[in-house]
């Protein structure tokens, strides 16, 4: 069994324990296109697969407006109020945070080791799973500001 396999598997098990079946869901494909000899997507999974995941998470996000549950009035009332307008703020911010966090984690792919720890923890202490890209994006603001 190789290193990496040994590793996806430990990234499985904190997937499993921490109830984040998306890591879970992710080490396994990787551990199952790994053992049938599948090793050529990996390049086009690394190429590819951050801008599907968002393509999809942005389809997910629009799907409200094609079924028409979300209307131009209330999607105007809804932006316009202060609640929307933090909103606007809060997201512009978190972006920001995502593209650090997207940045910190290609050059330092390690500090996903720390992430995935954090992130059973947090869901073992009563926190729900989240993705990794803002709080990459929050450590790579840390590391900046330690400098």
């Amino acid at each position: 069994m190789t290193e990496g396999v040994v590793l996806l598997l430990a990234v499985l098990a904190l997937g499993l324990v921490s109830g984040n079946v998306l890591i879970a869901g992710a080490a396994l494909s990787l551990i199952l296109l790994r053992a049938g000899d599948y090793d050529a997507l990996f390049p086009w999974i690394t190429r590819y697969g951050f801008n599907l995941g968002l393509f999809i998470m942005v389809l997910t996000i629009l799907t409200p407006i094609a079924e028409e549950r979300l209307t131009l009035a209330r999607f105007t009332d809804g932006l316009l109020s202060k609640a929307g307008l933090a909103t606007v703020l809060v997201s512009v911010a978190s972006a920001l945070l995502a593209r650090q966090g997207i940045s910190l984690l290609q050059q330092r792919p390690d500090v996903m080791v720390g992430l995935l720890v954090g992130g059973v923890v947090g869901v073992l202490v009563g926190g729900v799973p989240t993705g990794p890209l803002i709080p990459a994006g929050l450590v790579a603001v840390l590391i900046f500001l330690l400098r």
